[in-house]
C-alpha cells in the first residue's frame, strides 16, 4: 500500500517522497518545500478514494490532518483497515 501510495503523490503531486528525509515526511505537502497546488491536493484527494475505495472524512481535511506525507499514510492505513 506505500508504495502505491507514493506512486501516486508523485504522478499527482509531482513529489518524491523516496527522496524525502524522514523530517520532510512530516513537513505539509502544500508548503513551498513542495511547491504543490492546493487543485492539484483535491485531484490527489478524490484519486486515493477512487483507488482505495475509501471515504476521507471532511474533518481530516478541516483539522489540517491530511497535509503531510505521514499524516496521509497513517489516515489511508486506518480507512482501509476499517473497511477490510
Amino acid at each position: 500500500m506505500e508504495k502505491k501510495i507514493k506512486e501516486m503523490i508523485k504522478a499527482t503531486l509531482n513529489v518524491n517522497i523516496d527522496n524525502m528525509t524522514e523530517e520532510e515526511k512530516d513537513y505539509p505537502l502544500l508548503s513551498k518545500r513542495f511547491d504543490v497546488m492546493p487543485y492539484q491536493m483535491l485531484v490527489f484527494f478524490t484519486r486515493i478514494e477512487k483507488e482505495f475505495g475509501i471515504r476521507i472524512p471532511d474533518e481530516y481535511i478541516a483539522d489540517g490532518k491530511f497535509n503531510s506525507y505521514n499524516d496521509i499514510s497513517k489516515i489511508i492505513l486506518e480507512l482501509v483497515t476499517e473497511h477490510m
